[in-house]
């Protein structure tokens, strides 16, 4: 892994030029976007499967900010939003950053970047607080990034780190501090998504609440949290849509032919696999014809109140009978 990153500190453009002919067919391209990825997966081994991984050296010319990102499907699967491990190079070339960071581009087309970065850095506060006392190898950084004000996401990605390292590419550490680094980063990362990332506990508690789930304390109502938050994810969503569908599996109605045109699509990506699989952190799935179910919101709010929310044959039978309570989590 090492040796791969350090090719890849070596090559890349120190000032970037936009449209200087260099970018298209460069070999730096397939560098960061196979090569990279590839060895940081052999790395990780097995526990590689769990994630996405993902490098950019921008779209269409060079980025000031080239990264690898490392994506847990169960948070997010794009950077553009929520929080992963990602590895930042500066502008320049002379800082590489491990980060535990948060996506900015969805927060900042809701709000604008000057109360995007006001969020992010209290987010990452929030996530700091919850996680400093995994990080051994990890701490707070003050991430400069070195690129001009103008350059939005890098100053975004700055105030949303939570923890992280900070490497001078003149003299990366060795391959093994580097995968421990990673190593430690992902545990704290897995932490992260259990404990509800940013969410603060009493508006867990209000998310499940509101959802009409059985309180049973905390804990179930931040795996309800990680249970949605799959299940929200637009990537998913749309995958699971594409190839199923948007007909509901539980009753059987398609939106459109009872509201119309308006209501095409209108259906909601069930994750089967049950909650307290995710309590026991068993590793999460996403093959989206076999862990996923294409719901309309009303079966799936139901199918979230009871005791089995992966049990679809039951759900159908109570739409059948018009009984749920047998089969409710009291």
């Amino acid at each position: 892994m090492r040796e791969a990153f350090a090719q890849f500190v070596q090559e890349y453009p120190r000032r970037p030029v936009r449209n200087d002919g260099t970018f298209a067919g460069n070999s730096l391209r397939v560098l960061v976007e196979t090569q990279l990825v590839d060895s940081v997966k052999a790395a990780l081994g097995d526990r590689a499967k769990r994630y996405l991984v993902r490098g950019s050296v921008g779209k269409g010319d060079w980025t000031h900010t080239p990264w690898l990102v490392v994506l847990d499907p169960a948070v997010t699967t794009s950077p553009e939003r929520n929080y992963y491990v990602v590895y930042l190079l500066s502008l320049g070339c002379e800082r590489l950053y491990l980060s535990l960071a948060q996506g900015c581009t969805t927060l900042k087309d809701a709000v604008s970047v000057p109360k995007a970065k006001v969020e992010l850095a209290r987010r990452a506060a929030v996530m700091r607080a919850r996680a400093h006392t995994l990080a051994t190898r990890l701490a707070p950084l003050e991430m400069d990034l070195g690129v001009d004000r103008t350059v939005w996401r890098g100053k975004l990605y700055e105030a949303g780190s939570v923890l992280g390292q900070v490497y001078d590419t003149r003299k990366l550490p060795s391959d093994a501090d580097m995968i421990a680094d990673l190593v430690e980063a992902l545990d704290i990362y897995a932490h992260l998504k259990r404990e509800g990332g940013w969410a603060a506990e009493d508006t867990i508690v209000e998310e499940a609440e509101a959802d009409e789930i059985p309180n049973k304390g905390l804990l179930q109502s931040k795996t309800y949290r990680q249970h949605r938050t799959i299940e929200r994810d637009r990537g998913h969503s749309r995958e699971v849509k594409r190839q199923q569908g948007t007909r509901c599996r539980g009753c059987g109605f398609e939106m459109s032919e009872i509201y119309g045109e308006d209501a095409v699509g209108l259906c909601d990506a069930h994750h089967l696999v049950p909650l307290s699989s995710l309590e026991k952190g068993v590793t999460v799935t996403f093959d989206p014809v076999r862990d996923f179910a294409v719901l309309c919101p009303s079966c799936h709010r139901a199918i979230h109140r009871m005791s089995d929310s992966s049990d679809l044959e039951a759900l159908r039978m109570a739409v059948r009978s018009g009984v749920l309570a047998p089969l409710l989590d009291r």
